[in-house]
């Protein structure tokens, strides 16, 4: 198509809502239609990493040092205008300078899956939540919430993918808000219980004032500079239904759908042995032995997740379609 990747963050800070299912299942059936696809994990708990078999040994497996490198790279350029006023250049400690000797596919590693690859995460990556409000206090002016886009963007990754997965940590934390603020499609995974519900509500407040706060502080610069606003957009926000009860959970589904609207896709992603079992042996339902189950039960545990591919299908084509019409305008 000649368009670059769409960048798709599975995010929720309520745990066991089948986020990183979600996100690897997704990847691989956009993998078995042809897509090729990067799966990127921002999860310190490395649980993406592990579905795809992925071995990181520290951060510097992770997209920590492309997080670096773009402080890095600001850094230089306040040094630039430091030395044209006359005044002492600010240093670059060891991992910055290090970090600018990477690209990004230095950190891209193949999977057993043909068309997936993965920048993987492990416990190290934690640290980035600790690091980069250091930074923001060195560069009050560094744009933090753009550095992956702006990595990814300058290394050519989104040029060689078609798809982008990102799987976010269950907090809104400062690598969450870097896989939000890249993506183009949100995905928000949640079950239908009260519980999950109201935490949802609430991950969809904190996003909004979280958002809506950089815009604003961006702005006052950009007004009195004459510079275009900062607006965060997404082609899309949608919320997923997963780990679905049907007999159990129907009139609740019902109240969700009723109140979030068209944000919430109508299909229902069922839970099944076939899921449970799945995330029991670490891997994926497409990876599942259909001789461990009777043929009903792999049958419809099948079904759900293709229906669940068929629905982000729709929405992603339509996005693209979207960009294409835009690009001849």
């Amino acid at each position: 198509m000649g368009l670059p990747a769409k960048i798709v963050a599975v995010a929720n800070f309520k745990g066991g809502v089948g986020k990183t299912s979600t996100c690897a299942h997704l990847a691989m059936s956009a993998a078995l239609d042809g897509y090729k696809v990067l799966v990127i994990n921002l999860d310190s708990q490395g649980s993406m990493t592990s579905i795809f078999g992925g071995r990181v040994a520290d951060e510097w497996g992770t997209v920590f040092p492309l997080l670096a490198q773009h402080f890095a790279t600001h850094l230089q350029a306040d040094n630039r205008l430091r030395a044209a006023r006359g005044e002492t250049p600010a240093s670059l400690d060891e991992t910055l300078t290090e970090a600018l000797k990477l690209r990004a596919c230095n950190l891209i590693r193949k999977t057993h899956w043909p068309n997936i690859d993965l920048i993987g995460a492990q416990l190290n990556l934690y640290w980035a939540e600790f690091q980069i409000p250091v930074w923001r206090m060195q560069g009050r002016s560094w744009k933090l919430w753009d550095a992956l886009s702006d990595m990814l963007t300058a290394d050519g990754v989104l040029d060689a993918y078609d798809i982008v997965f990102l799987d976010t940590p269950s907090a809104l934390g400062y690598l969450t808000i870097n896989g939000l603020a890249a993506a183009d499609i949100v995905l928000v995974p949640l079950g239908a219980s009260f519980l999950e519900f109201d935490s949802t509500g609430r991950f969809f407040d904190m996003l909004h004032s979280t958002f809506r706060s950089i815009e604003a502080g961006e702005n006052i610069a950009a007004r009195a500079l004459g510079r275009d606003e900062l607006a965060f957009e997404w082609d899309a926000v949608r919320t997923v239904l997963t780990r679905f009860d049907g007999a159990q959970q129907s009139e609740m589904a019902a109240l969700m759908q009723a109140y979030l609207g068209r944000t919430m896709t109508t299909q229902r992603q069922d839970f099944t042995a076939l899921i449970g079992q799945a995330g029991e042996q670490v891997n994926g339902i497409y990876e599942a032995d259909y001789r461990d189950f009777n043929r009903e039960t792999y049958i419809r545990g099948r079904e759900t997740f293709d229906a669940t591919y068929a629905a982000f299908k729709r929405l992603l084509l339509g996005v693209w379609r979207r960009d294409e019409l835009a690009a001849v305008k």
